[in-house]
């Protein structure tokens, strides 16, 4: 692992660290105006939402890396105190990249970037037209954390008004799938928040019995990773090793009496199959093929299988016999 002291090095390569290793980031397209009343809108990814009561957005537009002038976000917000978020879609990217040119303070960028003005309810800025959320927000504190090229500004704002595209709901939730958002990465990378890059993550109904109660093998397996291991440890109480212990013997001494076994563990593995997968290793460990630490990894594989499949009683069972003296046990009768 390298070790980085942002002291010890260049404030681009700090920058460039930091931007590839938080992340993804949120990108909000900030709208304001001057106090002569002409437009800007420009995306900042350093921006986040925290609390709801008030609900509180913060962005920060830094002083320029190259020669620490502000930018005009930031200086029409002190202005007007005012300013609009608008979430960007994949729809939006090549317009948010013009929007993000360096143009003279005073252009327009609605009309640079080819984007539509959304009238306000509660503020001057527009927001918009083309984003499916949008936030109106009045400044509450500005937080500087430095005069020096590259140094934040923490625009903390209440939004006052939320406005959402009525075809973003799915009953009354926001529909990642629907929003299409993008996020920004290190570098030129940006991530797109639909496809493959979605899944879902259910909340813990219960305590679950935590890491430090998994068995030492679990621990130091060299298969299960660290979400594996949290799926395990998520269980409300520990499975009963003996239990367990008695009713793979049970199906060890009925093996062979029903149809042929599969051929190869991996492909039954490939091919999602780890009930396959696992009549295999009993067939091994009723002969006397493999050792048990092959046989052990083997189980831990099965583990993960079931795991991905859902099935976590039978991940349990894999895992708890993936123990070199539990799979000598078997083997003894």
């Amino acid at each position: 692992m390298r070790h980085i002291d942002p002291k010890e090095h260049p404030v681009a390569h700090v920058h460039q660290i930091l931007l590839g290793g938080v992340a993804p980031r949120p990108i909000a397209l900030v709208s304001t105006l001057d106090g002569e009343g002409n437009s800007n809108v420009s995306p900042f990814s350093f921006y986040n939402a925290f609390g709801a009561n008030p609900p509180i957005v913060v962005v920060s537009p830094a002083f320029r890396g190259s020669d620490g002038t502000p930018k005009h976000t930031f200086l029409n917000i002190l202005e007007t105190s005012e300013f609009a978020v608008s979430a960007v879609t994949f729809d939006m990217v090549e317009q948010i990249s013009l929007a993000s040119s360096d143009y003279p303070r005073g252009t327009d960028e609605f009309v640079k970037a080819g984007f539509t003005k959304l009238p306000s309810v509660r503020i001057a800025p527009p927001g918009v037209a083309e984003s499916p959320f949008v936030l109106e927000c009045r400044l509450m504190q500005h937080v500087g954390t430095g005069d020096r090229p590259a140094s934040g500004n923490l625009l903390i704002g209440e939004v006052v008004m939320i406005h959402v595209r009525e075809s973003a709901f799915t009953d009354d939730t926001l529909d990642p799938r629907r929003l299409d958002l993008v996020a920004r990465m290190g570098g030129t990378w940006y991530c797109r928040a639909n496809g493959e890059a979605l899944f879902q993550l259910p909340k813990p109904r219960h305590n679950g019995i935590g890491f430090d109660a998994l068995p030492a093998h679990l621990l130091e397996s060299a298969v299960l990773s660290g979400n594996d291991l949290g799926t395990l440890a998520g269980v409300a109480t520990l499975p009963d090793v003996s239990a367990i212990r008695e009713k793979w013997k049970t199906d060890l001494q009925r093996l062979g009496g029903g149809p042929a076994l599969p051929d190869l563990f991996s492909v039954e593995l490939r091919a999602d199959n780890p009930r396959g997968a696992l009549l295999l290793l009993f067939a091994d460990i009723k002969g006397g093929i493999s050792p048990p630490r092959r046989i052990a990894g083997r189980l831990q594989r099965c583990a993960q299988a079931f795991l991905r499949a859902g099935d976590i009683d039978r991940a349990w069972e894999c895992a708890l016999m993936s123990d070199e003296r539990e799979i000598a046990s078997l083997r003894e009768g």
